[in-house]
């Protein structure tokens, strides 16, 4: 038999943004990652039941919540019009005014009736404040009307019944108490009538139901063959029955303190013949990490009438083609846990890779900048290997340099590695903090961007076209160089004319003087630093920008058998005498590990007494640690290693067509441009 249709069920998420217990933390964390991993088959939907927030913290943002509800859709494929929500006792604002409405509905209410009134239904609707700001976030308004709380929708092969057991929920005395309308049931029922299945869901089991009304409404769904019902509420999992022939499963849920609670979510299945299974997962606490649960799994929990329902096989994974461009994304790499530092791409052009980094902020040591983090900051390449390569004048610490070089990139294809990670943070699910920063775009990855100018200039202007156009916040752009001095003059005049929307500077990886530079970065010896120097002087007279110098914390570098190289506390103070503060700005860098060279740890108080002689001397310095060391992504270590790259999925490459679809409009534009001057 085929599966018609897949789903997951979670309950009791419980977020909240105080006393968060360290299991808790651990298991949310790493929930997303195994849903990725383990989850193989196609989900079609995902069913919420309740309680997405602890409800005495009031001042909850639903934001957080979705943020995380939409982080776990995204890597099972889903969208968010399929994701299905139940409202839980704590979605709601309690108060002395509700108890005094639910005490005299409790009264006056009768089962066999299933009656509450328009004006007593529309004041208990109105407390569920948290709950309708998150399904508006959620784009789930239609599950709202003001006549009925509860709600019928069509999933495919089956309709679900949306039942709003937290109607008449107020306290911690709820079971045995709670009315539910079995009025409004009918009336969400009757809007059917195909002969489709049905499954309902609610927050509560049934058992939460004062006695009379839990026969009544369980006795109609019997009537209607509605013979499964989904909950949560009680934080444990079980499957039990109600009426004569239905089955309720509980899935627990998302908090896991001291307390003897079970954490796991379900996959249910429906097949074609109208069994269902349900496989439950939970989180292991000794071993700290989510696995299947074999006491939890059930096969033929019960059969639905399914012989009216049209079957439409669905492919376990829908295939989002990538289209056909000639410079196109080929994979990707997590920098830190869960991405949590940023991603590595991997290009490709013929047969050769070449990668860009999207970083989750600028700095992963804080300057104290407030901009500093919230600012996303992408490398971009701008050739397939180093030019320096070729004339073997390559810097000794760069990985790149070890590489061949094969050829400098195209304005189009370094503009869409903008485009793309831009673009893609924008919208960005798993870490939806990055979505509102500004974009801050480097020119240092792979190659010599003073041998490219004109075609960054090129790409700059594509990518402002398209950054005004999808509402990005552009901070600024930066041009990497080792030295090469050419393209400074033509980067000046284009400065004056006003060519570039954002402000463009230059970085000027220095590291060393005199000799001991012509050992590190032998393209010194045709590329004096001091000529550059002079020319970052004339750059800053138009500007006004300082320009930052790189200097990189050697220690005991090893340079070949015999040299070592340390950027000792005197040779630092050598280096800035030959600078003026009043034009530059120094940037401390940790050096990382690639195949060259070979650096001894550095430590914190070494680094701590560099930066304060750069203070005492009367420049603006800071220490930067570049992300991804151990990923090989830092700087100076782009090379391609390409050993763990994952495939791009159907977001990444519904991203990728975009980015394509930006860079045509921006290049049509760009034409335009061109023929009006």
């Amino acid at each position: 038999m085929e599966c018609i249709y897949r789903w997951i069920q979670m309950s009791d998420i419980h977020f909240q943004n105080k006393k968060v217990t360290f299991n808790t933390k651990q298991l949310r964390d790493s929930l997303p990652e195994y849903l990725k991993n383990e989850i193989k088959e196609k989900i079609n939907g995902m069913f919420l039941t309740g309680d997405y927030r602890f409800a005495p913290e009031n001042e909850m943002n639903a934001t957080k919540v979705v943020e995380y509800i939409l982080q776990c859709a995204e890597v099972l494929g889903l969208t968010k019009n399929e994701i299905y929500t139940a409202p839980g006792n704590h979605d709601l604002s309690r108060g002395e005014v509700r108890k005094l409405i639910i005490d005299g509905v409790y009264n006056n209410y009768s089962s066999s009736d299933g009656i509450i009134s328009s004006e007593v239904l529309g004041q208990l609707q109105k407390d569920f404040i948290f709950y309708k700001e998150m399904n508006k976030q959620l784009s789930d308004e239609s599950i709202w009307t003001e006549d009925n709380p509860h709600t019928i929708v069509d999933v495919g092969p089956f309709y679900l019944l949306i039942l709003n057991t937290a109607l008449t929920a107020c306290s911690n005395a709820d079971n045995k108490r709670l009315m539910i309308g079995s009025v409004f049931i009918d009336a969400c029922v009757s809007r059917v009538n195909d002969g489709k299945p049905i499954i309902a869901m609610g927050h509560h089991g049934f058992d939460w139901l004062r006695d009379e009304e839990n026969h009544v409404c369980t006795k109609f769904l019997d009537n209607h063959n509605i013979s499964l019902y989904l909950c949560g509420h009680s934080h444990e999992h079980w499957f039990s029955s109600f009426g004569e022939k239905g089955k309720q499963v509980n899935v627990g849920c998302f908090v896991q303190d001291n307390s003897d609670v079970y954490a796991g979510f379900a996959i249910g299945e429906l097949f074609s013949d109208g069994h269902v299974n349900i496989t439950t997962h939970k989180w292991d606490v000794k071993q700290q990490k989510w696995v299947i649960d074999p006491a939890n799994v059930r096969e033929n929990l019960v059969t639905l009438p399914v012989e009216n329902v049209s079957i439409e096989i669905k492919p376990d994974k829908e295939v989002i083609k990538k289209d056909n461009y000639p410079f196109s994304i080929e994979g990707y790499h997590l920098l830190g846990a869960l991405g949590e530092d940023g991603i590595k791409y991997y290009w490709k052009r013929t047969n050769e890779l070449v990668e860009s980094l999207a970083f989750n902020k600028r700095l992963k040591i804080s300057s104290g900048n407030e901009d500093d983090i919230k600012t996303s900051a992408y490398t971009i390449s701008t050739s397939i290997g180093c030019q320096l390569a070729v004339t073997n004048e390559q810097c000794l610490f760069c990985g790149t340099g070890m590489r061949p070089f094969y050829a400098n990139l195209k304005a189009e294809e370094i503009a869409l590695q903008c485009i793309f990670m831009a673009e893609y943070d924008s919208n960005c699910t798993s870490y939806p903090q990055v979505r509102d920063n500004k974009r801050e775009f480097a020119f240092m990855g792979q190659g010599e961007p003073g041998m490219n100018y004109t075609v960054i200039r090129e790409a700059i202007l594509l990518n402002d076209y398209v950054m005004e156009r999808i509402g990005q916040n552009v901070s600024r752009y930066i041009i990497c160089t080792s030295g090469v001095t050419d393209f400074i003059p033509t980067l000046a005049e284009d400065i004056k004319r006003g060519v570039f929307v954002h402000p463009v500077t230059v970085h000027f990886s220095l590291n060393a003087i005199r000799s001991e530079r012509n050992k590190l970065m032998p393209m010194n010896k045709t590329h004096d630093y001091h000529e550059f120097l002079e020319q970052c002087k004339m750059l800053y007279q138009i500007t006004k920008r300082k320009i930052s110098i790189g200097l990189l914390m050697f220690s005991h570098y090893r340079l070949d058998k015999e040299s070592e190289y340390t950027l000792s506390e005197e040779k630092l103070e050598q280096i800035l005498n030959e600078l003026d503060s009043d034009v530059f700005r120094i940037d401390l860098c940790t050096v990382n590990k690639c195949g060259r060279g070979k650096q001894q740890k550095l430590s914190n108080k070494i680094a701590s007494n560099l930066l304060k002689i750069v203070k005492y001397k009367g420049f603006e310095g800071k220490i930067f640690s570049s992300f991804g060391d151990s990923d090989k992504s830092g700087c100076g270590m782009l090379d391609s290693m390409d050993e763990s790259i994952e495939e791009p999925g159907s977001a990444t490459i519904m991203h990728f067509n975009r980015a394509v679809k930006l860079l045509g409009d921006a290049k049509a534009y760009r034409q335009k441009t061109l023929l009006d001057e």
